[in-house]
């Protein structure tokens, strides 16, 4: 397993002393342009290189100059990463501790990506919120993703507390989550988003299906997973197997990734088919999932409800259907 900060990320940077114990699979990407530590492995960009291009302030996002520079030297980092292996890439609310995902997510062919987030506060610069959203829109790539909503922290504020101790909660809370996920990586099977209700991994495809509540009151603070580099063994070929052309194209065409909306859509489309149901007199029961976290908006259960209904939709002629107007963008503005 590899593990890769950046030296601007608010939280994991190289002078957090958590990642110390994860000295040996650390890789810091250095966006400043120059080496900040001796301790781990770092990937330097060019970007001292980049940053007296143009005029004005910096922007975030593939716009910026720390974007460019780092992008120009995207295939030396995915080269950096090597092969068959799992990467974790700990970001945080600044929208530049996501540019190595984002740089190496439509390049790497070989390694399992996995990504943990937080998003930035809601009184943060708009720039900034955009810029992150942007960089999260696509997560067709990843394994695995762990987001967490800070601003779920500020709906529970002591008044009496400031920002600084604010940000230290939700360091320590992430913090703590570390060892559920690199060992919830560790044992994965299949794509997976980690679900804050059971505070566990669940695959995406099986979602409600696989939540268990039970998890979440299990103390998890044992790393199962090794802290070192695993090297090939000399003479010991391990070829990596090629599918056909045509081999899994209907199941990447039709694979679900999680969003970090999810939860919205599933809500959104669970209240249809409650009032398609309603209104055409069917019988229906229709369980909330409990589920806290970026889900693809449909799992196993949704689907059961959804073929249910039309198999009884069916049993009625069709011009006696009832079908409840909506927009597909509607879920957006709840």
């Amino acid at each position: 397993m590899r593990i890769i900060v950046t030296d601007t990320a608010f939280i994991w940077n190289h002078a957090n002393p958590i990642l110390e114990q994860f000295k040996d699979i650390i890789l810091v990407v250095c966006l400043e342009g120059k080496r900040v530590s001796d301790q781990y492995e770092c990937f330097v960009s060019p970007y001292l290189l980049w940053r007296h291009n143009g005029v004005g302030i910096d922007k975030f996002g593939i716009e910026s100059k720390r974007y460019k520079a780092l992008e120009y030297v995207a295939d030396d980092l995915n080269k950096a990463l090597g092969y068959h292996d799992k990467i974790l890439f700990l970001t945080d609310g600044n929208p530049e501790s996501l540019y190595p995902f984002y740089v190496i997510k439509d390049k790497n062919q070989f390694n399992s990506l996995h990504l943990c987030t937080v998003s930035p506060w809601k009184f943060e610069s708009d720039r900034r919120i955009k810029a992150h959203k942007e960089l999260l829109s696509d997560l067709s790539q990843l394994e695995s993703i762990l987001y967490i909503n800070s601003n779920d922290y500020l709906r529970k504020l002591d008044k009496q507390v400031i920002m600084e101790e604010l940000m230290q909660q939700v360091s320590d809370d992430y913090a703590a989550l570390l060892p559920r996920v690199l060992n919830g990586i560790q044992n994965m099977k299949e794509r997976s988003y980690f679900d804050f209700a059971s505070r566990s991994y669940v695959p995406i495809v099986k979602g409600f299906d696989c939540i268990d509540l039970t998890k979440a009151v299990n103390e998890v603070s044992e790393i199962n997973v090794p802290l070192y580099r695993e090297w090939s063994i000399p003479g010991k070929i391990i070829p990596p197997k090629y599918p056909r052309e045509d081999d899994r194209t209907k199941e990447e065409i039709e694979r679900v990734h999680a969003r970090i909306d999810g939860k919205k859509i599933c809500n959104y489309l669970r209240r249809l088919r409650i009032e398609m149901a309603k209104a055409n007199r069917i019988d229906f029961y229709s369980e909330e999932c409990p589920s806290v976290g970026p889900c693809a908006g449909t799992c196993a259960k949704c689907d059961q409800e959804a073929a249910y209904l039309r198999d009884q939709l069916a049993n009625i002629l069709e011009s006696e259907r009832i079908i409840p107007d909506f927009k597909l963008t509607e879920w957006e503005g709840l």
